[in-house]
């Protein structure tokens, strides 16, 4: 059963025959209740950076007796059961959308990808280029200390004085006496699991030196990692992995260093047991499609757009004039007057493709901005879509919906990436005539 985002008739009793394992545990299971388990990664990874994505809303959801899908992609295992969900533009099982997506947003470079691979496998392959993003989130936080015993055998004394090692290790007194100490240190367990992630994807041939070369920042934080590691041992790789799985890191102030902590445990236990590592437990990777769209459009508006970012309260627009109360369109530049709004919907068809809540949000955006035009921006299989929705009466702002077309007949992710560029271009150009800039 082939399984793509924003589908709507899937049958159920068909999919609890093909998935009777997985469709226990996964069926009408909420987004955010999924991604409390340790076995499921959520890209993004706070939930609440994702303004279009409920928390509330279900992978699989059940209406009557047919399941639908929604903006979520990925790849579920449970047991030996195994279930990928692509996203609609997926090209014969290929999904080059979602790593085009990736290539985009994360700034990585994805020109390698292991055709050879399941598709299963591409997905736990895509952790490895989220990994510098995540550790760049983390070590905003500074670098994680945590008290650690260690022993030692010198005559510099300066600790609890170790009476078994002391005896095993020094007679006849040779002038060093065994002790330890408890020492406030980078050089702990949860770092040390980041040193052992870091050294497994250099190891990677194909893709490894590329995924942390591929921004500066990426290069010194590793070389900072690997400066405050100095007790790394290969040897010790499974300990490590073993401690860290026993005493995730719970404190909230250290979030970001909790879902690293997730990723390093998925990319190293994909790389010693394979995907079925937990065959009693459902995992996985998730993406969030819609929020990596917006995050793409955005790279393709022209810089001076403002780009309000919901959780942090930024660039928001006052819906009264008290100014108590915001809201926060995806695009907008008061100066050219315009405000534009990322969809990851099929909106080709005019009448029936924008719902009530979309039109009549667009139209509000518009009313506050004093906008002379608003529009939609969303994929597309067709031709590239340029074509007004209507003038809203009485205010007389212009609605329009513009699309990116989504190439069907690539043959490899290179040229699949040319024809998105072509796109692009085209998609460029319709914005600046309609801007005013050409």
């Amino acid at each position: 059963m082939q399984l793509t985002d924003n589908q709507q008739d899937l049958n159920k009793e068909e999919f609890i025959t093909e998935y009777p394992k997985i469709s226990q545990v996964l069926l009408d299971r909420t987004l955010d209740n999924l991604s409390q388990e340790d076995s499921i990664f959520v890209f993004p990874n706070d939930l609440q950076y994702s303004p279009d994505l409920d928390k509330k809303q279900k992978i699989l959801e059940t209406v009557n007796q047919e399941i639908k899908t929604g903006n979520v992609i990925g790849f579920l295992g449970y047991g030996q059961e195994r279930l990928t969900i692509s996203s609609r533009f997926s090209i014969k099982g290929d999904d080059y959308f979602l790593h085009y997506l990736l290539q985009k947003v994360l700034h990585i470079n994805l020109t390698s990808l292991d055709v050879s691979l399941s598709r299963e496998d591409k997905l736990y392959q895509l952790l490895m280029y989220l990994f510098p993003k995540y550790l760049q989130a983390a070590l905003r936080k500074g670098f994680y200390k945590e008290y650690q015993r260690f022993s030692h055998n010198d005559s510099h004394v300066k600790g609890v004085i170790d009476v078994g090692n002391h005896l095993k290790k020094n007679l006849p007194f040779t002038g060093n006496i065994a002790y330890t100490t408890r020492e406030f240190t980078y050089d702990n367990p949860l770092m040390q699991l980041i040193r052992h992630t870091i050294e497994y994807i250099k190891n990677q041939k194909s893709i490894g030196q590329g995924v942390l070369d591929s921004l500066l920042t990426s290069r010194e934080n590793v070389a900072e990692i690997v400066r405050v590691t100095p007790s790394y041992k290969l040897a010790d790789r499974a300990k490590i992995i073993r401690g860290n799985k026993s005493k995730p890191l719970r404190h909230a102030y250290f979030n970001e260093y909790r879902k690293l902590q997730e990723l390093c445990l998925m990319i190293l236990n994909q790389e010693k047991n394979g995907l079925g590592y937990q065959e009693q437990k459902i995992h996985g990777i998730l993406f969030d499609v819609s929020w990596l769209w917006e995050e793409y459009v955005y790279t393709l508006l022209p810089k001076d757009f403002i780009h309000p970012r919901n959780k942090d309260k930024t660039d928001g627009i006052s819906v009264f004039s008290s100014q108590e109360r915001k809201v926060y369109p995806d695009f907008y530049n008061r100066d050219l007057k315009i405000v534009l709004d990322a969809k990851y919907k099929k909106l080709e068809d005019t009448e029936k493709g924008i719902n009530r809540e979309d039109l009549f949000q667009l139209i509000s955006y518009s009313y506050i901005l004093k906008a002379e035009k608003a529009g939609l921006i969303f994929p597309s299989m067709e031709q590239s879509v340029n074509s007004e929705i209507g003038k809203v009466a009485g205010y007389g702002a212009q609605l329009k919906k513009w699309s990116i077309r989504i190439p069907q007949n690539a043959s490899s992710y290179s040229a699949f990436c040319k024809m998105m560029e072509n796109s692009e271009e085209n998609f460029k150009a319709i914005i600046d005539e309609e801007v005013g800039r050409k």
